[in-house]
Parts: C-alpha cells; structure tokens; sequence
C-alpha cells in the first residue's frame, strides 16, 4: 500500500467519524428539547388536576349550574331559579332541643348567674318563680325578673308562698298562690303576660288544671338537685359528687323534646347547671323556653314534654 493510499483512507475515516459525532450530537440536542416537552406536558396535566384550566372550570359550572355570567343568586346557590315556588328547608329542623326550667327563684345571685351561663350559648330557659321571693321577702330576687326576661328568657308561676299542694288546699287559697305570684311579677315587670304555671310539687287535682287559666307545665326529667344541696361539713369531693351526681341525673334520662326540673336557689345547682349546659351543647342540644319547645299552648291543659 502506497503512502499516499494510507493518506486518503485515513482522511476517509476521520471524515466518517467527525460525521458520526455530528449525527450523534444533533439527536442528543432533540432529546433535551424532548424530554423538556414532556415536563411542560405534566405540569398541563397537573394544572388540569387542581383544575385550573379555563376549560375544565367552564365544563364544572356547567355541569353545577353555575354559570359565572349568571348573576341569579338562586340558581348560584343550587336553588331553583323560581324563587317563589321554592320553600326554603327549615333551619331548626333535626335540632334537637329540650327545655330546662327553674322551680323557687328567684334569687338575687344565683338566678343571675345560671342566666349568665345560659347566655354563652345562647340559650333560653324557663323560671317558674315564688312570689314571696320576687317581692324580696326570701333571696331577694326581684330584681331579677327584669335581668331573666332582657336576657330572652321566659317566666311561669309556681306560687307565692311554696306552702300548699294545689290538690289539697282550699280554693281561696289556690287561688290567692297564683294571684300574688302574677302580681309580685307585675311589679318588676308591668307587660308581662305570663302564660305557664307549675303547680307546688307537681301536685294538681284534675279539675284545677281544667279550670285553670294557665298552660299546666310539669317535667319528664327530674335531677333531683334539692337532694344533692351543699352543706357546710361537705369536703371538696364530696361537694363534687353531689354536682355529677345531679349532672348525671339529667342526662342520663335527656331526650329530644324533654322538659327538665332543676331549682336556681341553690349553689350546687349552679355549679351542675355549667356542666349540663356543656354537654347538652355538644351533643347537639338547643336549650329553649317551654313555650320554645311546645309551640303554641292551651290553657287547662297539662303538658310534660313536647
């Protein structure tokens, strides 16, 4: 092989091996812009995911009757367009509800405070009062009955002096109980038309409920709280068990539509009445006034629960 045959073949190969670099480094540039592609494509995707595509959102309002461009705020809320055909659902309904009610008061402090506890939830109750202690005569009360009414509350009768059984007394006499309770309300409270009455220890005979020109409200719901007072021997954990005690009494036996028996003259009530309003709270009761849960009422009948 001549030199200059050795010359040409090796500029012959060095021609083919600069070419085939070349080819190589052009495919290796598209796969780059390839593989760039690509990303670019995923992140669309993904866009579309979080749907924050223009498109996608046209497709989803269309589909929920949204339309962006409709300002109708029926048809934006999921309501049918034609408003007045339309009965809107009832907020209260599947609520469940119960009405406490307060027997003896009132008294000066701590009617007030069980008032002041309802309050933080924005309940109401109802409190069957004694007219001696509206007119001061025991706890000093009456200066609460305006403080229970601002506050959304309701007031009943119970009797003016907590003497006397209404199945047993004398007519002149029942009839005295009611008559001084509604007027030593009137004086703290004028307009007040009271229209609930709860008899002296549940103890009513049938012909005064017929008679009578009140709504007859008892309980199906006892805590027994005047069992379970505090005295001045109680230790800590005792004065404790005597509140659960109380607080369990209730809702143990708590159902929707229940009217419950409680007393606002006694400290240990107070102290349950924080721990029953909470627990009512969470397990999804509404605390309404008697007339609340009962609707509208008859006079000379006897109700207990709703």
């Amino acid at each position: 092989m001549t030199k200059k045959t050795i010359k040409t073949f090796l500029t012959s190969a060095f021609l083919l091996l600069l070419s085939v670099a070349m080819v190589a480094c052009f495919l290796g540039c598209n796969k780059v812009d390839v593989d760039t592609n690509a990303d670019a494509n995923t992140k669309t995707d993904a866009e579309i995911d979080s749907n924050t595509d223009v498109d996608t959102n046209a497709n989803t309002d269309i589909e929920n009757n949204t339309d962006p461009d409709n300002t109708d705020d029926s048809v934006q809320a999921g309501v049918p367009g034609d408003a007045e055909d339309f009965e809107a659902p009832d907020e209260e309904q599947g609520k469940k509800r119960v009405a406490i009610t307060f027997d003896d008061g009132p008294h000066n402090v701590r009617t007030q405070a069980i008032v002041d506890e309802l309050d933080k939830y924005g309940f109401h109750a109802t409190f069957f009062v004694v007219g001696n202690r509206v007119d001061g005569k025991a706890y000093g009360g009456g200066k609460t009955i305006p403080y229970i009414l601002e506050h959304g509350n309701e007031i009943g009768i119970h009797g003016y002096t907590h003497e006397v059984y209404y199945n047993n007394c004398d007519d002149a006499t029942y009839e005295y109980e009611l008559s001084e309770t509604l007027n030593a309300i009137h004086k703290y409270a004028q307009d007040y038309e009271a229209s609930l009455m709860r008899p002296i220890g549940g103890h009513i005979t049938d012909e005064r409920v017929a008679a009578c020109n009140y709504s007859v409200i008892m309980w199906n719901v006892d805590s027994e709280d005047w069992r379970y007072k505090y005295t001045s021997a109680d230790t800590d954990e005792e004065a404790a068990a005597k509140v659960n005690t109380i607080v369990e009494n209730v809702m143990s036996q708590v159902n929707d539509g229940s009217i419950i028996l409680l007393h606002d003259i006694y400290q240990s009530t107070v102290d349950a009445v924080v721990k029953i309003l909470e627990r009512l709270n969470a397990e999804g009761y509404e605390v309404v006034t008697v007339s609340e849960l009962l609707g509208e009422t008859q006079a000379g009948v006897k109700y207990n629960r709703k």
